[in-house]
């Protein structure tokens, strides 16, 4: 059945989530009506090696055209109009988010701030987080200060001499703090995104870091908490303190990591691994198969723990005088975990959360996970029926972003 809109303006997206095992679509609508839900119309999910060994980057690009076709095929019976603009998620390898704290001390501090004065500590600010942000990446990639592409500088907040304001402009005062969400990216990788894949998408390309949209998700409803995204190389940390988002960090141990280590214990292809993984997850296997898995994984799991444990002890900022790494944050923690993306669901994960040794760390109360769900989204209704995973919610966050941002 063809669904025909009439009498309200309805726009349709693609969501397009590009992972580092995976790639992931879905296309959704929603109207100008204030008691719409998003629609979910149509979804596609493809493994970089379910079609062959993957082993280049044009195999890369391949995979991802093949996807975004599925996708836009699969749908074409749900819907008689093609997508208006595609929301791209990356790799948090390549597209990172970070958040910076920049302070401004000014020499007049009983004149009010005027428009012009305002334009001059902005452009300061943020060129001085540009600057600052480009060098450091540079080191960790050898990639060139010139050769990093800035997405998006955003100030999230504003004190003044230990006040917070919505903004600078007509205030007076001394020291000023700002609190800075910057996402960045290789160029290269850029220009490769968008010759990969704008030949294939009508409409225009938004690039979205899972930073930008995750506070569309927690706010008025989530004060503390220590949100992962366990997805395929990779373990995404956002760290949330009274509502505000404090801290992004990352390391490279995901889901793909544990099915690797069984594909090289028992001698399975990756697809046969990843298989036998997921069945463990759900509790498929039988007694002796199931702790001959644990076994396996105990080596894995420790490194992932261990990794976890190093990124929320090492507090990394940026203020006035320069970078200060490996600063201990001093604090205690938020107390739950929230979990999602497809690594999430291995049992020993919440396991060792809730269980593992924080010797060294404080927490409000001993630690809890929750799982995040695409039935916790209740502005969208999925007509696939398909979404039920946690591994599918950085894209339902890139819809619900959308949503809370344009309406």
């Amino acid at each position: 059945m063809v669904l025909i809109f009439k009498k309200e303006k309805v726009e349709i997206f693609l969501g397009l989530d590009i992972g580092t095992e995976a790639v992931k679509a879905i296309i959704f609508s929603f109207s100008e009506k204030k008691d719409k839900k998003i629609t979910i119309l149509g979804n596609s999910f493809s493994y970089f090696d379910s079609y062959g060994i993957f082993n280049s980057k044009d195999f890369e690009a391949d995979v991802i055209k093949k996807t975004i076709s599925k996708t836009i095929e699969e749908t074409k019976s749900k819907v008689n109009q093609k997508p208006n603009l595609t929301l791209l998620g990356l790799p948090a390898n390549i597209l990172k988010g970070r958040i910076i704290f920049q302070s401004f001390k000014r020499e007049n501090s009983q004149s009010i701030i005027d428009k012009k004065e305002k334009e001059v500590i902005y452009q300061k600010i943020l060129s001085k987080t540009q600057k600052e942000i480009s060098q450091i990446f540079a080191r960790e990639s050898g990639i060139l200060p010139k050769d990093i592409h800035f997405i998006n500088l955003k100030i999230l907040e504003i004190k003044i001499d230990g006040y917070v304001v919505p903004a600078i402009q007509g205030y007076n005062g001394e020291n000023l703090d700002f609190r800075i969400l910057a996402i960045f990216l290789p160029k290269y990788y850029l220009e490769n995104v968008k010759k990969n894949i704008q030949d294939l998408i009508p409409g225009g390309l938004e690039i979205l870091n899972l930073a930008e949209v995750l506070p569309y998700f927690f706010r008025n409803r989530v004060a503390d908490g220590i949100f992962l995204d366990v997805g395929g190389n990779l373990t995404q940390i956002f760290l949330v303190n009274n509502g505000k988002l404090n801290k992004i960090d990352e390391f490279q141990i995901g889901g793909k990591t544990f099915s690797q280590t069984l594909s090289q214990s028992l001698g399975l292809e990756i697809s046969e691994a990843r298989a036998l993984k997921e069945n463990y997850s759900k509790g498929e296997l039988s007694e002796g198969v199931r702790k001959r898995v644990r076994e396996i994984f105990s080596q894995s799991l420790e490194d992932w723990f261990k990794n976890l444990k190093l990124r929320l002890k090492t507090q990394m900022s940026f203020r006035e005088g320069g970078v200060i790494a490996g600063e201990a944050t001093g604090s205690l923690l938020p107390s739950t975990f929230f979990l999602f993306g497809g690594g999430s669901q291995l049992p020993e994960i919440q396991e060792i959360l809730e269980e593992g040794d924080w010797e060294g760390f404080s927490f409000f109360t001993p630690p809890k996970v929750k799982f995040i769900y695409p039935k916790d989204f209740k502005n969208i209704e999925d007509i696939t029926k398909k979404l039920n995973s946690p591994q599918d919610v950085p894209l339902l966050l890139i819809a619900n972003y959308y949503d809370q941002e344009n309406f």
